[in-house]
């Protein structure tokens, strides 16, 4: 079982855990916020705008941060 693969869901996406290399808050040129998570493949690149998704973005980063960051 340790070779299952392990996912992360946002919003109504699976996102592959091994293959995320960064995510975070980023703001776009008319100021609006939005949570991004890029993956190894320069294809797979989520945005989550904050008005358009029903969870808080900085709570979301945290749980990220709880998954990958060592502290």
């Amino acid at each position: 079982m340790n070779s299952l693969q392990k996912f992360i869901r946002i919003g109504d996406d699976r996102i592959n855990v091994e293959e995320i290399i960064s995510y975070g808050i980023g703001i776009d040129e008319d100021d609006d916020r939005y949570l991004y998570i890029n993956t190894k493949s320069d294809e797979d690149i989520w945005q989550y705008y904050e008005e358009d998704v029903e969870f808080d973005l900085e709570e979301k980063l945290g749980e990220l941060d709880k998954l990958f960051l060592i502290y």
